[in-house]
């Protein structure tokens, strides 16, 4: 499960650059609004994540996994995201960064778990070769 994690952490990290230089390259240098801008950015990180999760974390075959699970698990994760980061900091219980810090490792953690149950199947327990 660690070598899973692992995998799993650095997927999220290529994501996030994807995410961040497909947001940066569309509001800043085709000049889209920053909302379409995201929504576009957002759609391209989940799929390539998505195939990365399948191949390279879990090593199963795409059409083995549930892209609408995966989807489903993702905006979950955001929710939590964004409700655990809004509570800590409205609650006074930490402040912005820390918060950031906790609700990005509540819902890598709810991600995770999530994917590897019910996205990547029974895969995930064999052994990788």
């Amino acid at each position: 499960m660690l070598a899973h994690l692992s995998r799993f952490l650095q997927v999220g990290a290529i994501g996030f650059t994807i995410d961040a230089l497909l947001l940066w390259a569309l509001v800043y240098q085709v000049g889209w609004p920053p909302i379409l801008s995201r929504v576009i950015s957002f759609i391209a990180t989940i799929s390539v994540t998505f195939v990365l999760n399948a191949r390279y974390t879990f090593a199963v075959r795409v059409r083995e996994s549930s892209k609408s699970r995966y989807v489903l698990i993702q905006c979950l994760g955001a929710g939590i995201n964004f409700f655990s980061y809004t509570a800590l900091v409205l609650g006074g219980v930490l402040g912005p960064l820390w918060s950031l810090a906790v609700s990005a490792a509540l819902s890598s953690a709810h991600n995770f778990l999530m994917m590897r149950r019910f996205v990547f199947g029974a895969a995930t327990d064999k052994p990788r070769t």
